[in-house]
């Protein structure tokens, strides 16, 4: 049998424990100092908390003869269940999902349930196996938590998953090894299998609380950088949204030869409706719109506010049949819209435009629409009105070339007019 006593691997186990203690402290304080910093984050907290909990548990276990008996390791397994048991509702928690504290002290108790046996107590292969079963579960439970999470785009959950696994796999390897190790009396087999658990444990610790952090702080900037493109009133995008995802939409669209449509919102006479009823009712009014084109709309398409009453929808791959009905279908919805303490009933004039076959920048398709807009609100409002482009595609004969898009100098010309009507 080879001789493990002189391995690089094998550390002296006071020091070992010493360290787990430093570093496992160490790391929930930090997470706690982040959740104090980012309270409405609290999986920190808990994570920290954990950690506490865990270098308890180490540090008791480093104790000998601290409580009579085994007594003391049995507490001290107790603590690292309940640490890994916080752990796994600090996931859940992260994923805005509920944490039962049953759930989370359960492992606990349901070792020191076992410990009360005494076949179980005196079996040095058995608290193992028992306690390595349910850290394990634990881990992989919070790996489940991981792999669900709410937000895939945070770079740091991949790792963080990759990572729990594999801590996952080390602590249940401890299960088979339990009993081919005879650990009454620890020889070099004994002292290296123990070294290399502790050292695994050791990195996992420090590395899942940097990547926990880590996790909470691309959140925070996730979440602003969706207010800075979401509409505070209505929740959908806002204009600078619309342009940036918008172009990508057009031009992919345009690329695979599909059509393209663009419907242009505006409310009629909204003003009067702000004057006469007050600024909560029109904010009633524009959320009712965007409640009325939500479930129109495919999975591709993108709906924003482009500011005031003002709405645009593109729609990828959408015919100019298919973008009439939609706008028809809105139209009318909102015309029978009843908002409370609202005498008037809003109404909607809508603009269409279609992209042609080669490429076009967005802003030439909304001055389309826009142009299209116009007409609808000088011809009575409360209609559909498509760009004249669109009429001149449609005709069979094609005889009369298409209508240039409008330019921006007439476009500005033509708000004023708009804005009032």
């Amino acid at each position: 049998m080879p001789d493990f006593s002189r391995s690089p691997f094998i550390v002296d186990l006071p020091t070992l424990c010493l360290v787990s203690v430093f570093l496992t402290a160490t790391a929930g304080v930090l997470l706690v100092l982040a959740w104090v910093q980012n309270r409405r984050e609290p999986a920190l907290a808990l994570w920290g908390l954990g950690y506490l909990l865990g270098s308890a548990g180490v540090g008791l276990l480093g104790i000998r003869g601290a409580f009579p008996g085994n007594d003391s390791q049995m507490v001290s397994s107790a603590l690292i269940c309940c640490a890994y048991g916080v752990m796994w509702a600090g996931a859940r928690t992260f994923e805005a999902r509920k944490a039962p504290l049953g759930c989370a002290f359960a492992g606990a108790a349901l070792w020191l349930a076992l410990y009360q046996w005494p076949a179980f107590a005196e079996t040095q292969p058995a608290r193992l196996a028992a306690l390595s079963a349910i850290l394990a579960s634990y881990v992989l439970l919070a790996a489940r938590e991981v792999w669900r999470g709410r937000d895939p785009e945070l770079i740091s959950r991949w790792p963080t998953l990759a990572l729990l696994i594999i801590h996952a796999g080390f602590v249940l390897v401890r299960i088979p090894l339990a009993g081919a190790l005879p650990f009454a009396v620890m020889g070099g087999a004994q002292r290296l299998f123990v070294s290399i658990m502790a050292l695994e444990a050791l990195f996992a610790t420090f590395a899942l609380a940097f990547l926990r952090v880590s996790m909470a702080k691309e959140r925070v900037e996730l979440q602003q950088r969706k207010a800075a493109l979401t509409d505070a009133l209505t929740g959908i995008a806002n204009r600078r949204d619309f342009f940036e995802r918008g172009e990508r939409l057009l031009a992919d669209a345009l690329g695979e030869r599909r059509p393209v449509a663009l419907l242009l919102f505006d409310l009629d006479r909204f003003k009067d409706v702000n004057d006469g009823a007050g600024h909560h009712a029109g904010d009633q009014v524009l959320r009712g719109l965007t409640q009325l084109v939500a479930p129109t709309l495919a999975a591709n398409d993108l709906f924003a506010r482009m500011g005031g009453d003002e709405f645009a929808c593109l729609l990828p791959g959408a015919s100019m049949t298919r973008a009439l009905q939609i706008a028809e279908t809105v139209r009318h919805g909102f015309d029978a819209l009843r908002v409370e303490g609202l005498a008037c009933h809003p109404t909607v004039s809508v603009g269409l435009a279609m992209a042609s076959e080669t490429a076009e920048p967005l802003a030439s398709l909304l001055a389309n629409a826009d142009r299209a807009l116009y007409r609808a609100k000088a011809e009575g409002r409360n209609r559909v009105a498509p760009a004249p482009l669109v009429l001149i595609e449609r005709a069979s004969s094609a005889a009369a070339p298409p209508l240039a898009p409008a330019s921006p100098a007439s476009m500005a010309r033509l708000r004023p007019t708009l804005s009032s009507i």
